[in-house]
């Protein structure tokens, strides 16, 4: 697989979508600190307000709070919580797609990070798609896809990111996530996944990265996006995705 060096985006403007607060730091949590210790510029926008959470149990406002938190252990320059309903955002991504256009501006960013579109929740979809209508790439931006709830597969159009040096830093992000931590053991076990991503990364010989996070290059999909009405997006979404899963299979199996 392709790899990306943080290095090589010093002095971007790099976004983060981020569809509650912690998934900036669950998703791409490593490549968002090793991007700003780089000297990127990293914008947050986290665009649904995270009530109730996987406990079912936290407020906005303590939500609010570990997202602050966890950003500060990230190095982000700049954090903007949009604080929107989700039933709202997945109801409506071009209400997500106003808040992203009005936090960083139209045609700012060089780099954006976005949920990937085969998340099973359905606001991280909402909030790609909310990041795909919103204009707040440059025409040469480079889109690239995180998972948070489900793993990005290893295939051709798949980046790896080694975070080995960013561990800590994205461990104390997702423990700033105390409400969503209590549940479930969050922090290790995306620690864990970044370690088997590294582990799994070569079917053979050495492998001296211990963690890894994976980004689907999603190439031409904004363009598409951009090309038809937003009530056709989700189809297009659809389609390049198959699409890409087709081509997958056919990769293996040729």
């Amino acid at each position: 697989m392709k790899t990306f060096e943080p290095a090589s985006a010093s002095g971007r403007h790099v976004l983060v979508v981020a569809p509650h607060p912690d998934d900036e730091a669950i998703g791409p949590g490593g490549s968002v600190f090793l991007l700003g210790a780089a000297g990127a510029h990293v914008t947050v926008v986290v665009l649904a307000d995270g009530s109730g959470g996987v406990g079912g149990g936290a407020s906005a406002e303590e939500r609010r709070a570990e997202c602050e938190a966890s950003c500060q252990q990230l190095g982000v320059a700049s954090l903007v919580q949009a604080g929107l309903p989700s039933a709202q955002l997945r109801e409506d991504p071009r209400i997500g797609a106003e808040a992203l256009a009005h936090s960083v501006g139209l045609e700012t960013q060089d780099l954006l990070l976005v949920p990937w579109p085969l998340e099973r929740h359905p606001t991280h979809r909402a909030s790609l798609l909310a990041a795909l209508l919103s204009g707040t790439a440059k025409r040469d931006a480079r889109w690239l896809g995180y998972g948070a709830w489900d793993a990005v597969s290893a295939m051709e159009q798949v980046i790896e990111v080694d975070t080995t040096a960013a561990r800590k830093a994205k461990s104390r992000a997702i423990g700033c996530h105390v409400s969503q931590n209590t549940a479930r053991p969050l922090s290790a076990a995306i620690l864990c996944r970044d370690m088997a991503q590294a582990a799994f990364s070569r079917i053979t010989g050495d492998e001296p990265r211990r963690a890894v996070e994976r980004l689907l290059d999603l190439g031409d999909l904004p363009a598409r996006v951009s090309a038809v009405p937003h009530e056709e997006a989700p189809e297009v979404i659809g389609d390049w995705t198959a699409a890409l899963l087709a081509d997958h299979a056919r990769q293996l199996w040729a």
